[in-house]
């Protein structure tokens, strides 16, 4: 499984042990492995607390739009999640990707792969 640092990993564990169907079920487990990416687990995680799903923080962006101070990477891949969630149609993966700086391309990549039940 592709991390982009070590505190990727370290904030995939944490997410997991909030959301403990991401063990099983490939929807959460996606879902938390992109909220774990540096950029975007910094910005959420003194509310992680308050979320009942992974996605909720994108959620809550799109509707109040300056609830996180978030970079277009991480609303991107905050789409991705949402659209590997329940998909969203909202989301465009060219665009995703043309947002990305060279090693979130893994991420997509391995989001995907685990959304499909691999790397659980």
């Amino acid at each position: 499984m592709y991390f982009v640092d070590d505190q990727h990993e370290v904030n995939y564990t944490i997410t997991k042990l909030q959301w403990q169907d991401a063990k099983t079920d490939p929807e959460y487990a996606a879902a938390c492995y992109i909220l774990a990416v540096p950029i975007i687990f910094e910005k959420i995680v003194d509310e992680l607390e308050t979320h009942g799903s992974p996605v909720d923080w994108i959620l809550d962006w799109e509707e109040e739009a300056a609830a996180y101070d978030l970079c277009g990477a991480a609303v991107e891949l905050g789409k991705l999640a949402l659209h590997l969630w329940n998909g969203c149609t909202q989301f465009h993966l060219l665009q995703c990707l043309q947002s990305l700086q060279g090693h979130h391309y893994d991420v997509v990549k391995t989001a995907m792969d685990v959304r499909m039940g691999k790397g659980i």
